[in-house]
């Protein structure tokens, strides 16, 4: 294994964390904005706020597990 492939296995690991992380990020607060703003429109406080939210957390465990499913399928593909 040489230099360059430690470096290369690396980087593609910390792309993958840079993007589960931002995914995580713009799923839940793009999702309470959403509900912050319909909140604000309707006067009812907080409840598409909880809502959103909660739709936010579920979608970015979705996208989380849906993204990490075909990283590892692709990992056993190179064994």
């Amino acid at each position: 294994m040489g230099k360059n492939s430690i470096w290369f296995e690396a980087m593609k690991s910390f792309s993958l964390l840079t993007q589960l992380g931002i995914m995580v990020v713009v799923c839940i607060f793009g999702c309470g904005f959403i509900g912050i703003t319909i909140d604000k429109k309707l006067g009812t406080s907080p409840i598409f706020s909880i809502i959103f939210i909660i739709l936010g957390i579920a979608s970015a465990f979705v996208s989380l597990y849906k993204t990490l499913k075909v990283f590892t399928k692709k990992e056993d593909k190179y064994k």
